[in-house]
């Protein structure tokens, strides 16, 4: 497994991993429930049983990697971090079931209805759940930690190889007797999405990236790594909840702060004033520092969404068709040049 710096939505890949749930009667029977419903929830299953409502998930991930992720939610909790999944043990005490060669594994389900960041409030309660999230996360020493979930000092790494990356396949797409449209659409912004990977990495190197790492693997921090709308939940019973900690990896926290201003951004047509209120709201629950805001502005240069979908396309060979390849490339595309007007505004307004 490699952990990628930034995380896509990717929901044709959550279906594809339902597809493999084997929705056995004999699963629950040895689990000790009587199942009554089961409702698909992105890559997991609501089942309505006679002792309540569940998430039935399979690991995504290797043992250590999910020992890893439910040691860091108990270490939430026993920092006064409660607003998280509780994981449903079995009768032996073990976090798993194993059921005909799979593994399975139960927590609390959460009723509630999913964060829209474009309603004010809910952002405010998003901004608020993550400066608490980074607060409890401190000091967390697992027994084991596998290595792609150690990301203390690995940006510059992860930036070399995926500008390379693009560079492998623009070659690739030059070398090609006949170019579809596709290919056209690639070649008209691959040159400059490269400029931007080559500039955030020269950035990055021009910040205190490095101390700001270290410092961070001192604290023994981590990030929630995925901190997407659908992962931030408002319960029935009025409290915000921070679910889905399968992405969680050790690294500094203006990851998540930038991430979260990014999805944002998509939204909202890259906003400087909205991204303004983010930081500063978040500033006010957790202090952010001149450095950390400088780290910012290669994380936003990177060109990720062409470097995504050019390599679903090129590498992944996902199953669509041209159109929607085009489609995704266009808008993917677009997302690079209105990113570059946001980062001269933010480099104007908080460098």
């Amino acid at each position: 497994m490699e952990m990628e710096l930034f995380i896509e939505e990717n929901r044709q890949l959550e279906r594809e991993f339902l597809g493999g749930y084997n929705l056995d009667v004999n699963l629950f029977e040895a689990m000790g429930l009587k199942v009554n419903q089961i409702i698909p929830a992105r890559n997991a299953y609501r089942i309505m049983t006679d002792k309540g409502f569940f998430c039935l998930k399979k690991p995504r991930f290797p043992e250590e990697d999910m020992d890893f992720i439910f040691a860091a939610v108990e270490h939430l909790a026993e920092n006064g971090f409660s607003n998280t999944f509780r994981l449903v043990r079995q009768k032996n005490g073990d976090s798993f079931i194993s059921f005909e060669g799979e593994k399975y594994f139960l927590i609390e389900w959460i009723d509630g209805r999913e964060c829209d960041f474009l309603n004010p409030l809910d952002l405010d309660a998003a901004i608020d759940m993550l400066a608490r999230l980074h607060n409890a996360a401190e000091g967390y020493m697992p027994a084991a930690c596998p290595p792609d979930r150690f990301f203390y000092g690995k940006w510059p790494e992860y930036f070399r190889r995926r500008i390379d990356e693009m560079e492998l396949i623009k070659e690739r797409v030059l070398s090609k007797a006949e170019k579809s449209d596709i290919d056209g659409i690639y070649l008209d912004y691959v040159n400059m999405c490269i400029r931007d990977g080559e500039e955030a990495l020269r950035l990055l190197h021009e910040t205190d990236y490095e101390e700001l790492s270290a410092e961070s693997e001192r604290k023994r921090s981590f990030i929630h790594h995925d901190y997407a709308y659908h992962n931030i939940l408002h319960a029935f019973d009025g409290r915000t909840y921070i679910v889905d900690f399968d992405y969680c990896i050790g690294d500094i926290r203006i990851h998540d702060i930038g991430s979260l201003i990014i999805r944002d951004m998509k939204k909202s047509n890259w906003d400087i004033e909205r991204a303004l209120n983010i930081l500063e709201g978040y500033n006010r629950r957790n202090p952010i520092s001149n450095n950390e805001l400088m780290v910012l502005v290669p994380f936003f240069i990177f060109p990720q969404d062409f470097r995504m979908i050019s390599r679903q396309c090129y590498i992944e060979r996902k199953d669509w068709d041209d159109e929607d390849f085009a489609d995704k490339l266009s808008t993917k595309s677009e997302y690079a040049l209105m990113r570059r007007k946001f980062i001269e505004q933010y480099e104007k307004r908080v460098m």
